[in-house]
């Protein structure tokens, strides 16, 4: 065989395992879009819709049967394929199934969307093209269904906080929770994931590489679920403590439980459930979770105790956490994932109750 006949076969490899790992996410985007598209097709065509998570957030996760019908389809497609976002499609799916047992929807009647958004089914490193009018945050929220925040993409590309975007730069966006990393010479995947707290295994999958594969400089990798080091972040300040509703100090956090925690690991509902593994494991986001605690069974009232939940209703989703302890001087120590946009990490900070009045605790039966 000559040297054009086994290059050419080489590439014909090449071609082949790509095709084949890319394959079960081209499946799955074909079936969700098709859902989407036949499944709300609407009898009368006289009106469009869409299963945007904000959007139902905002009524209170109120939806059609065949609304949730499309979002049990997504979900079980979305696992049954082992896609990065099967997690978050499968807390949201929570949401909906649990506000339908309270809420009377009105309609019936499914209203035809314009299309699903399925870009944040990708995959390791995506690179973006920003447009016109586009910020860090609105392409973020693109996104946000992969679990990716503004945080993500500024460590991505180095960016402080405030920074603004020009339409047609090219920025570097994660596919799923995590960060993009730019690999350095003679590093190799397991070195990477020792300092960076990742998985050589998940690291392997989210960007496809094979398991001896030699890692070049210079290119870019997603990180799935690591840490960022505290002097590796763009704006990095030296820790302080601060009460009153202040920052807080943040630290990394090793679950004492992780199994049967369906939850996407890093957001707040992920830590919540693990410090409180007797609540059920499906309450949805972390809006959902003071009426489903208490259809539960569960008391729920404004009064904090040590060891309750608190759930507010900040943002779409809501916020939850651990109540530590409660203070005499009218103060409660709290502690919480994701907050502040510290995706990943659990800070730990005092409350004053100007604050946590208008929160709700869910108490232990």
């Amino acid at each position: 065989m000559t040297k054009k006949e086994k290059k050419e076969k080489t590439t014909k490899k090449a071609h082949f395992k790509t095709i084949r790992r890319a394959f079960p996410y081209v499946l799955i985007s074909a079936a969700i879009i098709s859902v989407a598209f036949f499944g709300s097709k609407d009898k009368f065509e006289d009106k469009e819709t869409s299963i945007d998570m904000r959007v139902l957030a905002a009524n209170n996760f109120a939806a059609s049967a065949d609304q949730t019908a499309e979002m049990y389809i997504i979900s079980e497609v979305a696992k049954s394929m082992n896609s990065p976002t099967a997690a978050v499609i499968a807390t949201n799916y929570d949401s909906i199934t649990s506000a339908s047992a309270v809420v009377s929807v009105k309609s019936e009647k499914i209203d035809k969307p314009n299309i699903v958004d399925t870009s944040h089914l990708a995959v390791g490193v995506v690179e973006y093209i920003v447009s016109p009018g586009e910020t860090i945050a609105s392409i973020a929220q693109k996104y946000s269904a992969s679990g990716v925040d503004e945080t993500m993409i500024r460590w991505s590309n180095g960016f402080k906080a405030n920074v603004q975007v020009s339409p047609g730069q090219k920025i570097y966006v994660p596919g799923r929770a995590g960060f993009v990393y730019t690999v350095k010479n003679g590093e190799t995947v397991n070195t990477i994931a020792q300092k960076y707290k990742s998985s050589i295994e998940d690291i392997v999958a989210a960007n496809s590489l094979e398991l001896d594969s030699n890692l070049v400089g210079g290119m870019k990798i997603l990180i799935p679920n690591g840490e960022l080091p505290d002097y590796e972040r763009p704006d990095y300040v030296a820790p302080a403590t601060r009460r009153g509703g202040g920052g807080g100090v943040s630290y990394s956090y090793r679950a004492q439980y992780s199994a049967g925690n369906r939850y996407a690991y890093g957001w707040c509902t992920w830590y919540a459930w693990s410090r409180r593994p007797d609540l059920p494991g499906n309450m949805g986001n972390a809006r959902s979770w003071a009426n489903n605690a208490r259809n539960a069974g569960f008391p729920v009232d404004k009064s904090p105790r040590a060891g309750d939940v608190f759930q507010t209703g900040s943002g779409y989703y809501g916020h939850v956490g651990y109540v530590e302890s409660v203070n005499g001087d009218g103060t409660i120590t709290v502690s919480d994932m994701n907050y502040n946009g510290r995706w990943g990490r659990v800070t730990v900070r005092n409350v004053d109750s100007g604050e946590w009045r208008s929160w709700n605790f869910i108490h232990r039966r």
